[in-house]
């Protein structure tokens, strides 16, 4: 999955990376990676069903 946030303008020979918000544009033999650090929450549950 890869998201375009518009306006953004991707060039016929650029690359995205997989997973990737694109919020500027890309231009021909650029790849473009954009992902945000993974972040683990400790003691976290679940919503419970009513």
């Amino acid at each position: 999955n890869t998201a375009l946030v518009a306006p953004v303008t991707v060039a016929a020979d650029a690359t995205i990376g997989a997973g990737s918000t694109i919020t500027r544009d890309v231009a021909d033999h650029e790849l473009a990676v954009a992902r945000g650090r993974q972040r683990n929450i400790a003691g976290w549950e679940k919503p419970k069903k009513h």
